[in-house]
């Protein structure tokens, strides 16, 4: 009987590799861990495994042990050679064929790099447990939320540049991931005080972010200033946040911070350009970049009012309540939702609820909100 294995190994080189299995095999993987949970990347092209590394700085660490492994499949398109594909025996004769300079350059991005604002023109679909990322033709990917599983194919010119991979693409994965598997999500500032929690939660422009930059520069550390993630272990809830360490102004607001406005980088955030600052490189003291037991929480609605003085008033769990699901977001099942809003729920039981009115006054400010300790 023949060695199969044998004949393979001597003869795959010269068969045809008709789907491009073996050029797009992965020939690396990067292992990182999202709450402590172990997510596995792999690819064809080093480089763009970079975007995990990017985006595991981005989520709080935790020491909590969970068997669960997400995995991330990211294919680079290879570049094939046009003259070889359609038969042409020289670069000269390729010159003279306007239809295969454009199979040259379009079909592997290279020569058409990524906006800046790609993020603006991406398209999703999905439905059920999966989800289409559609990044034109830059690259599109598949989720499979269920398994924890993503594949997603994309071009060199968008490879080449990991940090904005992670933007585009990583951070969309791991966020449904998360809130597949057990966590619930709100959009609110967490800051730490003695290893208990304030949580600020405002509709858009309201000054959330100054607000929480002005406690933070006043003794607070920052747990995350867009999202927070609840979580249960071992009967116990846990809070992480994405991004640690890192708050976003808009231009006009930073006169305000001219200690920070020189380490303020303009980023593209959907609709509009907001300038981030990464606390943990202006002052590593300022972020808090671990996932934290709930004990108290201090949660406050903020509203923003003219007068120089600020005011803390009682909240009911109705008022809140009509925020939290206009302001948060949330996986788009009936099922998971019900997962989401049971462990906020729980949240709400370790919290005092207020609607904070803040005033001009950045005194006033800080007196008003160290009152509720």
């Amino acid at each position: 009987m023949h060695n199969f294995n044998e004949l393979y190994r001597k003869h795959n080189e010269r068969m045809e590799d008709f789907w491009s299995r073996r050029v797009n095999a992965p020939k690396f993987e990067r292992t990182i861990h999202i709450f402590g949970l172990p997510v596995v990347f792999d690819s064809n092209h080093e480089k763009v495994l970079d975007s995990a590394t990017f985006a595991e700085e981005m989520y709080s660490t935790s020491d909590l042990q969970k068997e669960t492994t997400w995995r991330v499949h990211l294919t680079v398109r290879s570049m094939p050679d046009p003259s070889t594909a359609l038969g042409l025996d020289t670069a000269s004769q390729l010159d003279q064929q306007p239809l295969l300079r454009q199979a040259q350059h379009g079909g592997s991005g290279r020569s058409n790099p990524p906006p800046e604002r790609l993020i603006d023109l991406i398209h999703y679909t999905g439905a059920d447990d999966w989800l289409s990322i559609d990044l034109l033709e830059w690259g599109n990917c598949f989720v499979d939320m269920k398994r924890g599983e993503a594949y997603a194919v994309l071009s060199q010119s968008l490879a080449e540049k990991p940090e904005q991979v992670c933007q585009v693409l990583i951070n969309t994965i791991l966020t449904n991931f998360i809130t597949r598997h057990g966590y619930s999500m709100l959009h609110a500032s967490a800051l730490i005080k003695d290893e208990n929690i304030l949580l600020l939660q405002a509709p858009h422009g309201t000054g959330k972010s100054t607000t929480a930059l002005r406690l933070l520069l006043n003794g607070y550390r920052l747990l995350s200033d867009s999202q927070v993630y609840i979580g249960e272990y071992e009967n116990e809830l846990w809070m992480g946040g994405f991004p640690v360490g890192r708050i976003k102004l808009r231009a006009d607001m930073l006169p305000l911070f001219p200690a920070l406005a020189a380490e303020a980088e303009a980023e593209a955030v959907r609709n509009e350009t907001k300038h981030r600052v990464e606390l943990k490189r202006v002052d590593p003291a300022l972020a808090y970049p671990h996932m934290i037991r709930i004990r108290r929480v201090e949660y406050c609605l903020l509203e923003r009012w003219d007068k120089s003085e600020s005011t803390i008033e009682s909240l009911t769990e109705d008022e809140l309540w009509t925020q939290i699901m206009v302001n948060s977001l949330h996986y788009d099942t009936p099922e998971i939702w019900n997962e989401n809003l049971r462990r906020v729920d729980l949240l709400l039981k370790h919290a005092n609820l207020h609607r904070l009115r803040f005033g001009t006054s950045e005194d006033e400010i800080i007196k008003t909100v160290n009152g509720l300790w």
